[in-house]
């Protein structure tokens, strides 16, 4: 048995995660369910073939560690309890979080343990590879994880922590060559053992219609209203295109903590005609807001958390309806997006920059067209998610 372990799942930013249990001989296993409010009916059905870490009862975790710590693994759990929590340091928060997660993990262990578990793979290496971790150091079931976004670029994570969780699996998936290098370059992790398993998306469920010739043209973002997707760039150069004589829309797809400041800057730039934001829209009701598109576009820039996206699966469903993106020439995001063969490119943070492509595309059908149709030749050859989950369940058969 493989246990298939997220820190919280379902949600609606990673439907890659959905993707590859539906292709994966794993049990799904999460470390919490997301808030009752958070699900819909679709995301419902997810919970049903989860299983959760979270509540595990202060009654099992006390006997489970007083048996690791007083039995045949104690000098396992003494030097797993020492050499995590002190990696979690200098921050006391983080110190006391990984202990109890510690603790919490050596409960879980010994379930998959009884279980007959042959291997845990992580998604994503935040805090649910701690719990990897701890499990393999303890009851030597052996972990594999993958590196994306947020779990190794945000500064709050310990770089101690993170050197360990990550560095301790027996394999490493990366998402792309950017990841591999920056492993390499910040936590002295060998390229050579990382493997780059790209994330993807299905392209046959996706009617490849192109770019609309709607008038006036419609600019479509989606994604979380947080820092780093670079909205607030994306609304300026909303402004410049308006204040040059541009005729097109924008809608902005999604919800976050950005949103009200967003809905101000709008406002404060005159923009209410011409751009709509438009809250959360059912993955199921996507296709119409795709359809309707001229161009996608996604300004992503780095988050004063240091979060930057990694290789966005809103914009590999984009190009796999064959819709031209704009984008930013920061971390994965370059291995997708070809500048001027399947898309176009600028600076992050540069809403001139991103205003001028933006008006290339939206002034030119012709190039639209042809990005568009490169888009999905992309995602066909590279980012096809049966043929890179094929590879990732062959990394799993090889550790397991």
């Amino acid at each position: 048995m493989i246990a298939y372990l997220t820190h919280t799942y379902p949600n609606y930013s990673t439907t890659f995660t959905r993707a590859e249990l539906d292709r994966l001989d794993v049990v799904a296993w999460s470390v919490r369910r997301p808030p009752e409010a958070f699900l819909t009916a679709d995301l419902r059905g997810e919970i049903e073939r989860t299983r959760y870490l979270r509540p595990l009862g202060l009654r099992r975790i006390v006997a489970a560690n007083l048996r690791a710590a007083c039995g045949r693994r104690a000098i396992r759990w003494w030097r797993t309890v020492a050499e995590l929590v002190l990696a979690a340091g200098p921050d006391p928060v983080e110190m006391v979080k990984t202990k109890l997660h510690v603790l919490e993990a050596v409960a879980w262990g010994e379930q998959l343990a009884a279980e007959g578990c042959r291997l845990v793979h992580v998604q994503f290496a935040d805090s649910a590879a701690t719990y990897a971790c701890v499990v393999h150091r303890v009851f030597a079931i052996p972990y594999t994880v993958a590196v994306h976004a947020h779990d190794i670029f945000m500064r709050r994570f310990p770089r101690g922590l993170s050197r360990r969780r990550i560095g301790e699996a027996r394999a490493i998936r990366v998402i792309s060559e950017f990841n591999r290098r920056w492993l390499q370059e910040r936590l002295d992790i060998p390229p050579d053992r990382c493997a780059v398993i790209r994330c993807g998306v299905d392209p046959g469920a996706f009617s490849a219609t192109g770019p609309s010739d709607d008038e006036p043209p419609l600019v479509l973002a989606v994604g979380r209203l947080v820092d780093y997707k670079g909205f607030r760039y994306l609304l300026d150069a909303c402004g410049l295109l308006r204040d040059q004589g541009c005729r097109f829309r924008c809608r902005l797809v999604g919800s976050g903590p950005e949103e009200a400041a967003l809905r101000r800057r709008r406002d404060a730039l005159g923009l209410a005609e011409v751009v709509e934001l438009v809250g959360v829209v059912p993955h199921g009701e996507m296709a119409g807001e795709f359809a309707r598109a001229a161009v996608f576009v996604l300004p992503c820039c780095r988050g004063a958390g240091g979060e930057m996206d990694g290789i966005p699966v809103a914009m590999m469903e984009a190009m796999a309806r064959g819709l031209p993106v704009v984008s930013t020439r920061i971390s994965g995001v370059p291995e997708l997006v070809d500048d001027g063969a399947n898309g176009l490119l600028v600076a992050p943070e540069d809403a001139a920059g991103l205003a001028s492509a933006l008006a290339r595309v939206l002034t030119d059908r012709d190039l639209r067209r042809r990005l568009g149709g490169t888009a999905r030749q992309t995602i066909v050859a590279r980012y096809d998610v049966e043929s890179n989950t094929a590879a990732l369940a062959r990394l799993l058969e090889t550790h397991r």
